[in-house]
């Protein structure tokens, strides 16, 4: 949630994010991770200078996507765990930028609160500013899931992304048969088939095919079934738990509704490091 307030200069945002503060403190104290998700959507970076502490500046690049380069330099006035403020020192575009992280039962109660030095400098980005930081919080959430998934061991892969869609609609993209053989597999393959059984025990058959012809199918079981929330999948069986010859890969889908977006996020564990590898 973003807020914009002409009489005090003042642009707030906040969201709640399942991650604990220390988490949150990581991604922006390690300045590779911090050049991966810092900026609105669509942005990249690059890092002259970061002095993470009192006193020190932070020197960088935001690359546009239209290639446009915005040069930015910043002070930090305090570094803490639970606080980091800095001065953004350009002339035009000066503000101080509070980061707050308040913990609420192992998630952040995440606050930027940017005051501006004048109302022309306010009133220049006040429209747009507020959408930027949801961008910013969405690619903040995905940083923390990837980091989420350095540590969770040899045999698994994860990714997240927000998806501008409520969470029955991506499930349903996963559930539905006419839909799933629209986005399945990606070119040049094709999915010419789903057979879904969306129950925990029931089955599944999706046949894809390659651009020489041939035909893989891809049986398994649904192990959980929670609607419009999460799936979890496996191809150790094949049908009405018959063991399959070869387990590959255990799917976990969770479906986390962000105010109307959705929070997608796949975990794949599979049997061996190796199997990972090969995924």
């Amino acid at each position: 949630m973003s807020t914009a307030s002409s009489p005090s200069r003042e642009i707030i945002s906040t969201r709640l994010i399942s991650a604990p503060p220390a988490q949150i403190f990581k991604a922006y104290s390690d300045p590779k991770r911090l050049a991966r998700w810092w900026g609105p959507a669509g942005f990249t970076n690059v890092f002259h200078e970061f002095d993470f502490k009192p006193g020190g500046i932070w020197r960088h690049d935001m690359h546009g996507p239209d290639g446009t380069v915005y040069e930015n330099t910043s002070r930090f006035d305090e570094v803490t765990p639970e606080r980091i403020v800095l001065q953004h020192l350009d002339p035009e575009h000066a503000f101080r930028m509070s980061m707050t992280l308040d913990n609420e039962n192992d998630r952040t109660r995440l606050t930027w609160r940017m005051l501006f030095d004048t109302t022309e400098g306010y009133e220049k980005v006040c429209g747009f500013v507020p959408r930027c930081n949801e961008e910013n919080f969405d690619r903040l959430e995905a940083e923390l899931a990837a980091m989420k998934s350095e540590i969770e061991g040899p045999h698994e892969l994860s990714l997240t992304r927000i998806i501008d869609a409520p969470p029955e609609k991506v499930f349903r993209a996963w559930t539905d048969p006419a839909l799933v053989v629209q986005w399945f597999t990606p070119p040049p393959f094709i999915t010419i088939s789903a057979e879904l059984d969306v129950r925990p025990g029931g089955s599944s058959l999706i046949t894809m095919r390659g651009p020489d012809g041939t035909e893989i199918p891809c049986p398994g079981v649904y192990l959980e079934v929670v609607e419009n929330e999460r799936l979890v999948f496996t191809d150790a069986y094949t049908k009405a738990w018959e063991p399959s010859a070869k387990p590959f890969m255990t799917g976990i889908l969770t479906f986390e509704n962000l105010d109307g977006k959705t929070r997608y996020t796949a975990r794949v564990v599979h049997w061996t490091a190796a199997d990972k590898e090969a995924h």
